[in-house]
């Protein structure tokens, strides 16, 4: 029986994909890692195989094909780039074309041509949902804190998500006592966390008086196979400095960097963290 083919990994931001690279490796499988110039972290550097510019699709398609690569996943935020002024070589030049071609030019019209092009070239995407294994199941409550106080907040605030979503816009909301406090646009759920928390306490929560859910949902238009919403620590962290009461998510459309220490660092803060059924939504 043939050897498996290497997985290739196109790496952003962010721990999830040093998160992927561990997972595979002890499951056995070869990883060929592709790191996004300037956006990977320095802490998980040295497990990157190769680098690419974030407009250099063409050699990444080079890069990947030496190795053997058939499938892909590609994991992690990388910071918008100007696409007017980005350095490109022939892939990512098809991209953008593409991407300057239509009206809506959000994250996810430029994302659904990134998977375009690395399909047309031969490859298959995989999710990273697919590759990254849950320490337990998400749905429900997953802290001690209760919902009971919140659960309209949470309602509008998932209700906000999924609007913003549609329009391509971002996929968090903050809502407390029925007033919307952020959306998330290109600056990203932590910068909208420390410009919330930087609001009068008269209209947010505190740490002894928390109100507030910050709500996480993919977009309701865009391909699971990349940039579900991702969770991690500095999420939490971020929720608990802003006074917000919780956090609630897709249970089947968001990817946690460290499950268990967002559960911890959520019950030390007395926040909730809440997974939404497809019934809930």
């Amino acid at each position: 029986m043939a050897a498996p083919t290497p997985l290739g990994l196109i790496a952003g931001n962010g721990m999830l994909p040093y998160r992927i690279i561990e997972n595979l490796r002890q499951s056995g499988r070869t990883v060929f890692a592709l790191g996004i110039s300037g956006e990977v972290a320095e802490d998980i550097s040295e497990n990157m195989d190769a680098w690419v510019g974030i407009g250099q699709l063409e050699l990444a398609r080079d890069l990947m094909q030496q190795a053997g690569v058939r499938d892909v996943v590609i994991v992690g935020g990388v910071q918008r780039p100007n696409l007017t002024t980005l350095e490109l070589d022939a892939g990512g030049l098809w991209v953008v074309e593409r991407a300057l071609s239509q009206a809506q030019r959000g994250d996810n019209a430029l994302l659904t041509h990134v998977l375009d092009y690395f399909e047309a070239q031969g490859f298959a995407i995989v999710s990273a949902a697919d590759v990254l294994a849950q320490t337990r199941p998400l749905q429900g409550l997953l802290t001690g804190a209760t919902i009971e106080p919140h659960q309209q907040d949470m309602t509008r605030a998932v209700e906000i998500a999924s609007h913003i979503g549609a329009l391509d816009i971002g996929q968090a909301a903050i809502v407390a006592r029925g007033i919307v406090l952020g959306v998330e646009s290109v600056e990203g759920t932590d910068a909208m966390l420390a410009r919330v928390g930087d609001l009068s306490e008269e209209v947010r929560g505190t740490p002894e008086a928390r109100a507030g859910v910050l709500a996480k949902i993919p977009k309701p238009q865009q391909d699971r196979r990349i940039d579900l919403p991702a969770l991690g620590p500095q999420t939490v962290e971020g929720a608990a400095r802003a006074g917000l009461a919780g956090i609630v998510f897709e249970a089947d459309g968001v990817l946690f960097e460290a499950l268990d220490a967002c559960i911890e660092q959520a019950n030390r803060a007395g926040l909730f963290l809440y997974g939404l059924t497809p019934e809930d939504l």
